[in-house]
């Protein structure tokens, strides 16, 4: 084992960090095939090279698409933050709770984006950024 993932912090934020890209990835490539199956393309030249009429917008894949879209603007800066909160050296448990809560709230609010599902949806994403700015507010007093 590299030297590096010795330490059981970085190693849980590694895991946390690959499952949050793999979301990312399965979401991205969901939207990706339900336009194809359903014929529904984002660009005037995707429209061009696959249907000769043009289909309109679909809700479920618009849903999907800005799921992965929030999931680009909200995970990236957790990667950061979340870095600079395990090199501060928490507790394991403190540790567990704010990156494992992070992911389990990233999950959630996926899956209730893409059902629709409100206030859900609102509640996961509200728990995700309270996660990340308390890990936050920790980094930086323990820098302070």
């Amino acid at each position: 084992m590299p030297e590096l993932l010795v330490d059981p912090n970085v190693r849980l934020l590694a895991i946390v960090d690959l499952l949050l890209v793999l979301k990312m990835i399965a979401l991205g490539s969901y939207t990706s095939f339900l336009r194809l199956r359903r014929q529904v393309y984002a660009t005037p030249e995707d429209y061009a090279l696959r249907a000769a009429t043009p289909a309109g917008p679909d809700q479920d894949i618009e849903r999907v698409r800005r799921a992965h879209r929030n999931d680009l603007e909200n995970i990236l800066p957790f990667f950061v933050v979340s870095f600079l909160y395990v090199v501060t050296r928490p507790s394991y448990g403190a540790a567990a709770i704010y990156l494992g809560g992070f992911l389990a709230a990233r999950v959630a609010h996926s899956i209730f984006y893409i059902r629709g599902a409100q206030p859900h949806r609102t509640i996961a994403f509200a728990v995700g950024a309270v996660l990340m700015f308390v890990m936050l507010l920790r980094t930086l007093v323990a820098v302070v």
